[in-house]
This record gives structure tokens, sequence and C-alpha cells, in this order.
């Protein structure tokens, strides 16, 4: 249900983006750097809805939200289609933000992380494998949707696919296994008390967790930063990964098909980089990830040669994938569990900080024509990011 939810999520505030975002541009006379604006300010309030709905969370339960958010987001990607304003245009993809924000983020990941302990590397790795396959099944569907029928009725189509989410919710989710009389990971007994943060006295029960120990930690501010900078590259480029392409001389399907399979490599990106959490100590794998991801930044401003655009799309593709899916797994073996949802809550205000990756990129095409200087700013960025994580004192033993 995670998997579906990220898949729809992401799908319609992001990757489709990749089909709409030129004829769009045809039909309203808007530039890039204008629809530029819709993501860097839709996300930054998409985030602030993750931070009211962390606080929402305990009191009105995760399958609630799951339910609510599909119907909001349907009716706002049905409008992208139709307005002709810029500004209302932005307006609904703010809505599609906050829709779209009930149903996936803290929400999902609150659940996956209560419902797993020993193997939540694996789960949220498998449920985040959703973000990347919409990658290689939406851009390709809405680009045949927008030849066949239209911009309008193409974005109806697929705001009503979103609202196929509320009824599987409801259905499904529950917060946590105890309100089913489980424990997590189906043990026999209820797992040990996570261990606090390492850099700071924290209390026993997640309810007296005050929000200033949060804002103390050390290990707070690295990976809230780190994160920041690095999502920022990863949707940045990823937004418009397609007309990139295009630009380098491919058609349109072509570049979908690249797109297809970047976002496929980062679907196994999201599961890899997941298990291997499990399997070493998180901090470790994060590092290696952002230097991967740095690499292959590299590699696509090597040239636009078919080796070079080969290599690209491999090594970015395969170390993006796991940056969203490595945020919620970094978070719970720093601060465990019983604090998660409160310390991820706080967590995802960095990532307003990735609306100026759309901004650069928007910027960089605006005054030069090509995306080069994005990528550039991007892997400096990148491996600023792995210098923070590589200084995060990781906690002497991992518990659940």
């Amino acid at each position: 249900m995670a998997c579906l939810a990220n898949f729809m999520s992401t799908g319609t505030s992001f990757y489709v983006f990749n089909a709409f975002l030129l004829p769009l541009c045809a039909a309203r006379d808007w530039s890039r750097a204008d629809l530029n604006l819709a993501p860097g300010l839709g996300f930054a309030c998409g985030l602030l809805a993750q931070f009211t709905y962390g606080g929402l969370i305990p009191r009105l339960g995760a399958r609630r939200l799951m339910t609510l958010g599909p119907f909001l987001a349907c009716l706002a990607f049905a409008l992208l289609g139709r307005v002709e304003s810029l500004w209302i245009f932005i307006f609904c993809y703010v809505l599609l933000q906050v829709g779209n924000a009930a149903m996936s983020g803290i929400v999902s990941h609150t659940v996956l992380s209560n419902w797993f302990a020993k193997n939540r590397g694996q789960a949220i790795g498998l449920a985040t494998t959703g973000i990347s396959l919409s990658g290689a099944v939406l851009p390709y569907l809405a680009l045949r949707l927008i030849e066949e029928y239209g911009l309008a009725d193409a974005a109806l189509f697929i705001g009503l696919g979103v609202l196929g989410v509320a009824p599987l919710a409801w259905i499904f989710i529950r917060t946590t296994p105890e309100e089913c009389g489980h424990w997590p990971d189906g043990a026999a007994n209820p797992p040990p008390t996570d261990r606090p943060g390492e850099d700071g006295d924290w209390p026993t029960g997640d309810h007296d967790l005050d929000p200033r120990q949060i804002w103390r930690q050390a290990s707070f501010w690295k990976l809230g930063l780190a994160y920041a900078m690095g999502l920022s590259g990863a949707m940045g480029v990823m937004f418009q990964i397609a007309p990139r392409f295009q630009d380098l001389g491919l058609d349109s399907r072509w570049a979908m098909a690249l797109t297809a399979a970047m976002a496929l490599l980062g679907a196994s990106g999201k599961y890899l980089w997941g298990l291997f959490c499990d399997w070493w100590p998180p901090v470790r794998v994060v590092w290696c990830l952002f230097l991967a991801k740095a690499l292959g930044l590299g590699l696509g401003l090597a040239g636009g040669s078919a080796m070079a655009t080969a290599a690209f799309v491999m090594v970015f593709g395969f170390a993006m994938g796991g940056v969203m899916s490595t945020y919620p797994i970094l978070t719970a073996a720093i601060f465990g569990r019983e604090h998660f949802t409160r310390v991820y809550r706080m967590l995802v205000l960095f990532l307003a900080l990735q609306g100026l990756g759309y901004l650069v990129m928007g910027q960089s095409f605006a005054l030069t024509g090509s995306y080069d200087s994005a990528y550039l700013t991007f892997l400096l960025l990148d491996l600023i990011a792995a210098g923070l994580v590589a200084s995060i004192r990781h906690p002497p033993t991992q518990t659940c």
C-alpha cells in the first residue's frame, strides 16, 4: 500500500511533468523558468503540510490521512491541465502537493517504521521503489495520453488514477501493529526500547520528547542539511531530465525511454540502498551513496556521447534512487522508533531547501541555455553532504 501511495504521489507531483513541461510551455506560452516556480513553491508547501500531518498522526491516524489525501490530489491534478493562468496553475500545484503529502512522506514512513524493526531498511526501500517506478511508467503514459486526448483530458485521467488510492488506504492502513494486536516484524514479544540519540539526554517516552532537545542534537542538523543538499540535486535533475535529453539531440520518445530507464535504476537503488542499511552501518552506506551520486553528476557533465549518457543514466539513476529511501532509515537508526515521528516531522522542514534545486535548474537554462552549471552546483553540494554524513557519530549498537 505504501508503495502504491508513493507511486501516485511522486509520479503526479514530480515525474509526470517530464511529459507535461514542454506541451504546457507551448500551449500557455510559459517559459521553463516560469514553470519551475510551481515545484519550488509547491514542494515547500508540501513539506509544511508534512510537518502538520506529523502532529495529526497521533490524533487522526495514518489511515484517515491516507484516505483523504487522494481526494484533494485528484482535484488539483485535474485542474492543472485546464487552467490558463500561471498563478492559478501554481496554486493548484500547491494543493496537489498538500494532498499527496497526506499519503506519502512522514505519514507512510511512520507506518513502516512502526511495523518494521529488524527489516526496516528493506521494508522502506521496497515501499519507496514506488517513487522511481512511477518515473518509469507515468511520464510515458502521460505523453501518450497528451498526444491522444490533449492536456486537459490527460490530466483528468491521471487525477482519477490518484483517487483510486483512497479506498485501498482505508482498507489496509493501520498506524501501528499494536492496533491489530501484533508487534513489529510479526514478533511474539514487544521490541526493546529504542536507544536515544548519541549526543544528548533523551526521555524514554515519545510523549515526553521536547522539540528543544531535538534542535540541540548535532546529528539532527547534520542529517537535515545533508539531505536537503542531496535531494535538491536529485529532484532538480530528475524533474527536467527528459528535456535535458532532448536538448542533447534525442527525440521525445528516446528521451522518455531514458527517463524510464533511469527511474527503474532508481527503483532498484531505493530497495538495494535500503537493504545495505540492514547489512552495514547506515551512516557508512549513506556516505557512499552521496559520493556515488556526485560521480554520476560528473558523468552527466562529461558530454553528450552515447557512452557518457549511458554511464550517467546508470550511475546517477542508481545513486539518486537511494536518497529518499535512506532518509527515514538513517533517521530511525540514529534516533530510534520511539522518537521517529517527532524527529522526522522536524527533519522534513530541511527539505524545503530542495526547492532551490528547481530554481537552480531553471536559472541555469535561462542564463546559459544549458543545465551544466546546475549539474556542477549539485555535484559540489553532494560532496559537502557526504562530509556531513561522515561526521555523524553512529550509535555503537543499532536497535529497532
